[in-house]
């Protein structure tokens, strides 16, 4: 009998706490206190589509970023393989949801997707292909090559990088120090259109240009 009451105990106190463990929230803040930051509405794709966070060598997952930049912590991981659900852009990187609810932050490249789904477009019902900015995330906006220094015709080349799951940097102008405008995944192909003083000038198949090294192409 005692035994029989114990275990109707047990049963009370794991009832009584269920509603307590479901309703748990998820932290918005990173553990670097900084808040979860949600997209502005001209950065939200009109339909939003799905994605799989890709495997690659040495890792078992990516961050929930807080912000579209990174230095800021992070909200904890996804692991590879993991669907979610694309919802927003901002400066190359995805604002994506989890199957339970949480969000976050990470740059496009860490995701396997319909590249398709891109030319949907953004703000607010627009059918336009995606407008990317054209301003870097230190403010300087980019700089066309002049004629004389585009090619005759475009080369199509390979992105390479220093780590076989990295990616480089789409900067706002042919050289350093100038923040950058999103970034492109090694192994990517993209289309060389000018060259100057050591930098190529290209563009990504997604339709967005940038500046970087010539050694970051082959």
């Amino acid at each position: 009998m005692k035994r029989l009451f114990s275990l109707l105990l047990c049963l009370v106190m794991v009832l009584a706490l269920t509603p307590v463990f479901a309703s748990a929230d998820y932290s918005t803040t990173s553990n670097r206190g900084v808040e979860l930051e949600y997209p502005a509405e001209r950065d939200f794709f009109v339909k939003s589509f799905p994605a799989t966070v890709q495997y690659f060598e040495g890792g078992n997952g990516i961050y929930y970023m807080p912000k579209p930049e990174s230095g800021n912590g992070h909200l904890g991981t996804i692991a590879s393989g993991k669907r979610v659900t694309i919802l927003a852009e901002k400066n190359g990187y995805f604002f994506f949801e989890a199957s339970n609810g949480r969000c976050g932050w990470n740059g496009m490249n860490w995701f396997d997707y319909d590249k398709d789904a891109l030319k949907v477009g953004k703000s607010g019902g627009s059918s336009d292909p995606v407008d990317y900015l054209e301003i870097s995330n230190k403010g300087v906006r980019l700089v066309f090559p002049k004629d004389k220094y585009y090619l005759d015709e475009p080369l199509t080349m390979i992105v390479k990088s220093s780590h076989k799951q990295g990616a480089i940097y789409l900067m706002p102008k042919p050289e350093s120090g100038n923040g950058n405008l999103g970034t492109v995944a090694y192994g990517e192909e993209v289309s060389i259109l000018a060259e100057y003083a050591g930098y190529y000038f290209f563009q990504t198949e997604d339709g967005r240009y940038g500046w970087n090294g010539k050694m970051w192409f082959k």
